[in-house]
């Protein structure tokens, strides 16, 4: 008997994701020379966070926040940790593994301007512009994706795959059905 067929594909291997990391780190660089306080969404942007923060030279300081969906639907969102910082007159931008419908990313939006920061950006590594349901504005994009599963470089499945080293495409029911046998294969890539 035959091991069954998994179809996966890499999307963005280390040297591809460090390219964007340095081309995102420029324009945020230039768009804000006097400083900056990046804000991650936990825990799916610590990857690209790592990366993201050694290209930008000069003051910058990291925050974080974590979040929680809950709710019929999971429509509704809860602060899990909260920020330390200040952003009173600060200018902020968030950073995010993935936006996909859009509404995770205008509910810190909203909460950062309740804050009273001078001004708000949001700089994500993956964009799934075809899922929004919100109109939100993402400033600094990595890269457009089609509706696939994603997993690695910080992004996962049920707490798996994160520490993959580059973006790898499989089938959900895939990854779900042999966790370890998949994160064997998708590691050997």
């Amino acid at each position: 008997m035959s091991e069954p067929e998994h179809r996966v594909r890499t999307l963005l291997d280390a040297g591809e994701l460090a390219a964007i990391a340095r081309r995102l780190g420029r324009e945020i660089k230039r768009d804000y020379p006097d400083g900056v306080v990046l804000i991650a969404l936990l825990k799916g942007s610590i990857c690209f966070l790592a990366d993201l923060v050694r290209e930008l030279p000069g003051p910058c300081e990291l925050d974080f926040l974590a979040l929680s969906s809950y709710g019929d639907g999971r429509t509704r969102v809860r602060v899990v940790k909260d920020l330390d910082l200040d952003l009173t007159g600060r200018d902020v931008v968030v950073v995010l593994d993935i936006v996909d419908t859009g509404l995770t990313l205008d509910y810190v939006l909203r909460l950062i301007a309740l804050r009273r920061a001078r001004s708000t950006a949001a700089c994500a590594l993956l964009d799934r512009q075809r899922r929004r349901l919100m109109p939100v504005e993402v400033r600094y994009v990595g890269q457009v994706i089609s509706d696939e599963h994603v997993v690695g470089y910080g992004l996962d499945l049920d707490e798996r795959y994160r520490n993959l080293p580059g973006l790898e495409v499989a089938d959900e029911a895939d990854l779900r059905a042999e966790p370890a046998a998949m994160f064997e294969r998708l590691s050997q890539r």
